[in-house]
């Protein structure tokens, strides 16, 4: 028994180096990804641009991800992630109606403007983006928000609107003022949050009444 404990170790140990290594290697595809789309744009982006900005082979691209509209979805599948990450910190926290539209798209727009890198993938991206726009991790942003407007409702913070209606408005809002920002310099997040939350307040109380 202890010598097959003493020769499990190392295999345990080899599995480690290889689930590290394949993590590793799939970072930096993403990493090259998402700088080639911000500097390129998608349709101009081949794969072999992107492995040229990592130490790997154009093979190795092949074992994580099927071609190069698999790993422009995983780059915004990644964004997503992050930003749903974020709203469970802000709006989630909101007291008033006010606040929760405003940690909304302030959230989502001060993620943006913050990395000059998702400023350029915004920019030179619009079109590829809309397209996954309907894809599991981008509608996990949607699901998010549909939660928090339920429980926003259910607190009285909220009036009790069509919660699909207010969610598309809300996201529709949030993309499409995002890619107006993104081609102003400088990029003002503030003030594209502030046009946004009046916006969608005053829709927010003329629907209440």
């Amino acid at each position: 028994m202890t010598g097959e404990i003493a020769e499990a170790a190392p295999k345990r140990a080899r599995a480690r180096v290889r689930e590290s290594k394949k993590a590793n290697n799939r970072a930096a595809l993403l990493a090259a990804a998402r700088a080639v789309f911000a500097e390129m744009g998608f349709g101009a982006a081949s794969v072999r641009d992107i492995v040229r900005r990592t130490d790997l082979a154009t093979g190795t691209f092949y074992n994580y991800f099927e071609d190069k509209d698999a790993i422009f979805a995983a780059v915004v599948g990644e964004l997503t992630d992050e930003l749903v990450r974020r709203h469970r910190l802000g709006r989630a926290r909101a007291t008033t109606a006010e606040e929760f539209l405003r940690r909304h798209f302030q959230v989502y727009f001060e993620f943006i403007a913050q990395d000059p890198e998702l400023v350029a993938l915004a920019q030179r991206n619009v079109t590829a983006i809309r397209t996954l726009l309907d894809k599991p991790d981008v509608r996990a942003l949607h699901r998010a928000l549909i939660d928090d407007l339920r429980d926003a409702m259910a607190k009285g913070i909220l009036p009790p609107l069509d919660v699909y209606y207010l969610a598309a408005a809300m996201g529709g809002i949030a993309f499409e003022v995002s890619l107006v920002m993104v081609t102003r310099m400088p990029v003002d997040a503030v003030e594209a949050a502030k046009f946004a939350t009046q916006l969608a307040l005053g829709g927010v109380n003329a629907a209440r009444r």
